[in-house]
């Protein structure tokens, strides 16, 4: 009879010990809930507050910028598990002086990575030469992220002898460019979003800026909520582990893409630039950064305008003749000695090229 006492009295004790540890896990899961919530507010705050691109008001008081974004900063989708804050990453390099004297009419954003020193020499020597051309001014900006592997003081030297380079925190990899292009999105809204156009390409690309221009100032008047480039329609994204554009159903579900533009090259209007912004806070993150630029236009309800002529943005790499190079506007897969060669060429016969397509 005692043992039996004893038996009882010692499940009775394992059974409170039992209810007092769930107690315990709860509250240690309530805990851990209630500091993730926090650890995301403050890590949104703090980048908000510390990092250099800040959307304040500035000595040229463009308040609007701000505006168009506080809705969007202060909702809880902007810090949820699965979304992109590019204001969280800090600068490593900042050109925040660039557009202070003046206002240009076209930035070129480049994505490069450090090791690219020759495709940045030749893109300077070439279509990112800063000039004005028929009195427009042009400005080209690399755009890097942090690698590991390559000595920092090297791309220090070369920003502080060209000024053209922009660079955050973060691993320099394919997986990461969409944080590289939303860089240089946030840093034309930031430093200067009285650009009237923004063009995003890569460093092995042949920009015709004469033929880019052409076409932007085909009418008198800026345009609005405009974006063009190459054009991917019904594109169905790729589900097999082994493409490199590979794309779980778990991040989009949905049998097409909207309608977007590759990201070999593509370009804006100014206003489009904050827009992009905007909603690149609420838009889950996507690796393949045209596909997200796409889904955040979509957002946006900006339709892609379509080039006026086909082949005037190219995904793949054109087969060189100077006229059709002086008639196109981008070429892909081009390496830094042959876009010196190919530019020079084209220089040198683009009067010959466009009387030759008058009379035709």
């Amino acid at each position: 009879m005692e043992l039996n006492k004893k038996i009882s009295f010692s499940s009775a004790s394992l059974l409170v010990l039992a209810l007092l540890c769930i107690i315990a896990l709860g509250s240690l899961f309530v805990a851990y809930q209630f500091y993730q919530e926090e650890h995301f507010s403050y890590q949104e705050n703090a980048g908000r507050k510390k990092s250099p691109g800040t959307l304040e008001k500035n000595e040229n008081g463009f308040q609007w910028i701000e505006d168009l974004l506080n809705s969007t900063l202060s909702t809880p989708s902007a810090s949820s598990v699965g979304y992109l804050n590019i204001m969280s990453y800090p600068y490593i390099i900042n050109e925040s002086n660039k557009c202070k004297e003046e206002s240009p009419f076209l930035i070129i954003l480049i994505a490069t990575i450090a090791s690219e020193v020759e495709n940045r020499r030749a893109i300077r020597a070439t279509f990112g030469k800063k000039t004005l051309i028929n009195g427009t001014s042009i400005m080209c900006m690399f755009l890097l992220g942090k690698d590991s592997k390559q000595e920092p003081n090297s791309i220090l030297e070369e920003s502080e002898k060209y000024h053209d380079i922009i660079q955050k925190d973060f691993q320099d990899t394919y997986k990461n460019l969409t944080i590289k292009t939303l860089m240089g999105i946030e840093w034309v809204c930031n430093y200067c979003p009285t650009a009237k156009y923004v063009m995003k390409t890569d460093s092995d690309m042949f920009v015709n800026i004469d033929r880019l221009l052409d076409l932007l100032e085909s009418e008198q008047a800026q345009k609005q909520n405009y974006f063009t480039g190459h054009l991917m329609e019904n594109h169905r994204p790729h589900r097999n582990k082994n493409s490199k554009w590979h794309m779980p159903h778990s991040l989009y579900p949905g049998e097409f893409y909207p309608t977007f533009c590759t990201g070999s090259g593509y370009v804006f209007s100014g206003d489009v630039a904050a827009k992009i912004l905007r909603s690149s806070f609420k838009v889950k993150f996507l690796y393949l950064e045209d596909v997200f630029v796409g889904i955040c236009l979509d957002r946006e309800g900006i339709k892609i305008a379509r080039p006026p002529t086909n082949n005037l943005f190219n995904n793949y790499r054109v087969s060189f003749d100077p006229c059709v190079y002086n008639n196109i506007i981008t070429s892909h897969n081009i390496k830094s000695n042959q876009l010196i060669k190919y530019w020079t060429i084209v220089q040198e016969n683009k009067e010959r090229c466009s009387n030759s397509q008058q009379k035709q």
